[in-house]
Formats: structure tokens, C-alpha cells, sequence
């Protein structure tokens, strides 16, 4: 089973280290967008143009992106028709959600990992264009892309250990019609960085999807 996996903006492909060691069953291609790029990406379909251009041809069972590549995702089966059985976003905001989102990892995770991880986001800030980060960070609604979908999309988000608030799909600001386009999963132990947090509770909730038919 082929996966294409898709990190968000500030990443490399570091950010799958504590995950790909149980994706070790499937056949991973772990995308990975050069500077040239995203350097002169104003917008998301830029990045979703080479993502297609450079892996489209090949066969994959499904498409898993995490926050800015869940929306390529998106852009890739809607907008580029390429195919995939299953098409799944990680903590992925397709319109401003409120704050309950706005937080990287729990304060544990922080303490192990946030280093790391603001250390690389301070590295690959420079990569990306003020404009791109105006398409993710402000006024913005990517759900056009889930009405072009007729298959089912697999929406994944940590539940801030906070798993008895009652208002964790309305604070993502969507609409009834993109609501019922999304199958909505809660991973426990985790913020935005679900795969570095809880790798394999993700792994075990990706794996029942793919299998699942």
C-alpha cells in the first residue's frame, strides 16, 4: 500500500521521525518541497502544482497531509484529480478556527521536544513568502475543495486533553455542508503536532482507516 505523505509550512520531513517507524508495513513516499519553490510560493496551489507535477503517474492508496499539506492534499484529489482511495488531513484548519486549535503540542511534549521543533521552524521560516503565510494565517476558506470531492475525507486532530469539550468540531468555523464531507477523529495526548506527540495512537487510527473498505 503506496502513501504520500505531506508536512506543513516550517517542516522537513524530520517531523515523521517518531511516526515512520510503525509505517514500516506501507510503502511511504515522503514528499519533501524545495526551497526554490517554496521561496516563491505566494500561495498553496503553488506547492500543490509541483506536489502533482513531480509524483502524479504513480498509483497511491492514499494521501495523508498535516496542517498546510492537508490542504495540498485537498488540492491534489480536487483540483488535480489525481486519485487516491483515501485522502486524510492531520490538524489541518480550512477556515480560522477558534482557540481551542491555536497551540502546538501539550506542555510535556514542549518540554521534550519543543526545541527541536521551533529550532527547524526557525530555519525553514526563511523558505517561505509573507504572502503564503497571509493564505493560512487570515482571512481564508479552503472548503471549495471538499465540495469537488465525492469521497469522504478523514480529519484527524489532537484533543488537547481536553477530551469532554463539548465544541471541538464548532470551533473549527465550518460549514453544515463541509461538515458532512469530514469524518472527524481525536487523537489524546496531543496539539497540532500529533505526529511527534502521540505517534502511535495516529499510526493505529491511520492503519484502521486504510484497512477499512
Amino acid at each position: 500500500m503506496r502513501i504520500l505523505l505531506l508536512y506543513g509550512v516550517n517542516c522537513t520531513r524530520k517531523i515523521w521521525d517518531n511516526l515512520r517507524p510503525y509505517l514500516d508495513n506501507y510503502e511511504v513516499v515522503y514528499v519533501e518541497y524545495p526551497h526554490e519553490i517554496t521561496q516563491k510560493a505566494n500561495d498553496i496551489d503553488t506547492i500543490s502544482k509541483w506536489v502533482y507535477e513531480t509524483y502524479n503517474g504513480k498509483p497511491y492508496d492514499a494521501v495523508i497531509g498535516h496542517s498546510l499539506g492537508g490542504i495540498v492534499a485537498l488540492q491534489l484529489a480536487s483540483k488535480y484529480k489525481m486519485k487516491f482511495n483515501k485522502i486524510i488531513y492531520l490538524d489541518t484548519n480550512l477556515r480560522p478556527a477558534n482557540e481551542f486549535y491555536r497551540n502546538l503540542m501539550t506542555v510535556e511534549h514542549m518540554t521534550e521536544y519543543g526545541n527541536d521543533i521551533l529550532t527547524m521552524f526557525q530555519k525553514e521560516r526563511k523558505f517561505y513568502t509573507s504572502n503564503l503565510f497571509k493564505s493560512i494565517q487570515e482571512e481564508f476558506d479552503y472548503t471549495k475543495y471538499l465540495k469537488e470531492l465525492t469521497q469522504k475525507v478523514y480529519a484527524i486532530y489532537g484533543d488537547r486533553n481536553r477530551p469532554e469539550y463539548k465544541n471541538k468540531i464548532t470551533d473549527l468555523n465550518l460549514s453544515n455542508e463541509a461538515l458532512s464531507k469530514l469524518d472527524f477523529r481525536f487523537i489524546n495526548n496531543a496539539c497540532h503536532m500529533i505526529m511527534i506527540e502521540n505517534p502511535k495512537k495516529l499510526y493505529e487510527m491511520i492503519d484502521e482507516i486504510l484497512e477499512y473498505r
